[in-house]
């Protein structure tokens, strides 16, 4: 057991009772007291990532939907102010975990997510309303078991400020364009007019990296060594680092960091496009741009086939005292009334199959009438890629060897072949602890 899994030895202490009697038994039907009702059953809901939404927001996104369904549940909201050691330190018992795939990945380590697949029997659940790559990811990462359910998706969509292009009389991006027929756009809005110096292109690296549309891994599942030294790797380089390093584009690492570049887009709104997940629609509006989106630029071969979805996943927690209610809770989270709401309303990403709740996507807000959503809802994701363990590990290097690139410290063979060594030196190092 390495040092971290010690640091939650005192919070799963005494659990192997609570989770034997939750495998291969039927959950026991909630209390009823004399008059018929059901009797409160309080839950908790630990936010993996801390939420920077205001708590009156949170409670309208959690709470009221599962109260509206079931009223006797009560839903406390646990954020993650001070990192994950130092909840465990606390030895809350928490029902529900929320949290993004590469989050969820990241916490495995701790063993906190329970398997829901007996549940999803006993209840006759159908699986097949999702999408099966959000399905497929969180088996992947939990070793065939079925810890958690997506509850919405990020993808990666190109932004566009239309008062850029007025200005230098360049043609709107369009759906299905690829990186190619974008790079020579990119070069016609990156000069300077006027003292001030605009960018054709703005989009963390990172971002492209992570999500990358080969669906690339990081490290072989197999043999748990690094796997950046790959031909699709280096197309990758080959594609998207023209984009930062045109003349006039004068690119740093501080400033190819993601609020960098969220910054040259929505605030200094010298960024002519800027690749973002979905929800930068907000951002957008708030910043008063002239505005919309289209698809993802594609890879050559790779037909109407966007980033790899990056979806926020709700799980039932090992912990929970509650197995029955927390499945009940998370598949109302996940119901098609609510997802159809958050779809219309707020712009999230249902990861569903239905096309009506697909079809809702930002219909009912206002600022957003007219704008080419169905450009990002259309495009397919890419496969997930393969999990391992270490491809947080691996994914760090490689957006190091992208952005060493970029600022002309390496060339491509040498920055991926330097990032596969460092990726092995801390898988061994981590394997050894």
């Amino acid at each position: 057991m390495n040092g971290k899994k010690m640091a939650c030895v005192s919070l799963l202490a005494g659990l192997t009772a609570l989770t034997a009697a939750g495998c291969g038994s039927k959950p026991a039907e909630p209390a009823q007291d004399v008059s018929g009702k059901a009797e409160p059953v309080a839950l908790k809901l630990f936010l993996a990532s801390k939420s920077s939404m205001p708590l009156e927001e949170l409670k309208a996104n959690y709470v009221e939907p599962i109260k509206r369904k079931y009223p006797h549940f009560s839903l406390d909201i646990i954020n993650n102010d001070k990192g994950i050691d130092q909840f465990l330190a606390t030895n809350t018992k928490v029902d529900l975990i929320l949290g993004s795939y590469n989050v969820l990945n990241s916490m495995k380590q701790y063993e906190l997510f329970g398997d829901m697949s007996d549940l999803v029997a006993s209840a006759k659940y159908d699986l097949n309303r999702f999408e099966k790559s959000y399905l497929d990811a969180i088996t992947g990462m939990s070793d065939g078991k079925l810890s958690a359910l997506p509850f919405y998706d990020l993808r990666l969509a190109l932004y566009y400020n239309k008062d850029i292009f007025d200005r230098f009389g360049v043609p709107y991006p369009k759906d299905g364009m690829t990186w190619e027929e974008l790079l020579d756009t990119a070069r016609r809005l990156t000069r300077e007019d006027g003292g001030v110096m605009y960018r054709g292109l703005a989009g963390a690296p990172s971002n492209l990296v992570a999500v990358n549309q080969f669906s690339l891994g990081f490290v072989d599942p197999k043999t748990n060594a690094a796997a950046l030294q790959k031909d699709q790797w280096k197309t990758f380089l080959d594609v998207l680092v023209p984009f930062y390093t045109m003349p006039g584009y004068n690119p740093t690492k501080k400033q190819l960091a993601v609020n960098d570049q969220s910054n040259l887009f929505y605030n200094e709104k010298t960024a002519a496009m800027y690749i973002a997940f979905n929800n930068g629609a907000s951002l957008a509006n708030k910043s008063a741009l002239n505005w919309d989106l289209v698809s993802l630029p594609e890879m050559k071969g790779l037909k109407n086939i966007g980033s790899q979805p990056y979806p926020v996943y709700v799980g039932l927690s090992v912990t929970s005292e509650h197995r029955k209610e927390a499945f009940q809770a998370i598949t109302q989270l996940v119901s098609d009334e609510v997802l159809k709401e958050r779809s219309a309303d707020q712009a999230f990403l249902a990861p569903v199959t239905s096309a009506e709740i697909k079809g809702a996507y930002g219909q009912n807000v206002s600022d957003w009438k007219g704008k080419n959503f169905k450009g990002v809802v259309n495009q397919q994701t890419a496969a997930p890629m393969p999990y391992s363990p270490y491809n947080i590990t691996g994914q760090a290097e490689m957006t190091n060897a992208m952005l060493s690139v970029i600022v002309g410290e390496k060339d491509a063979n040498s920055a991926l072949r330097d990032a596969e060594e460092q990726t092995n030196k801390k898988i061994q190092a981590a394997a050894g602890k």
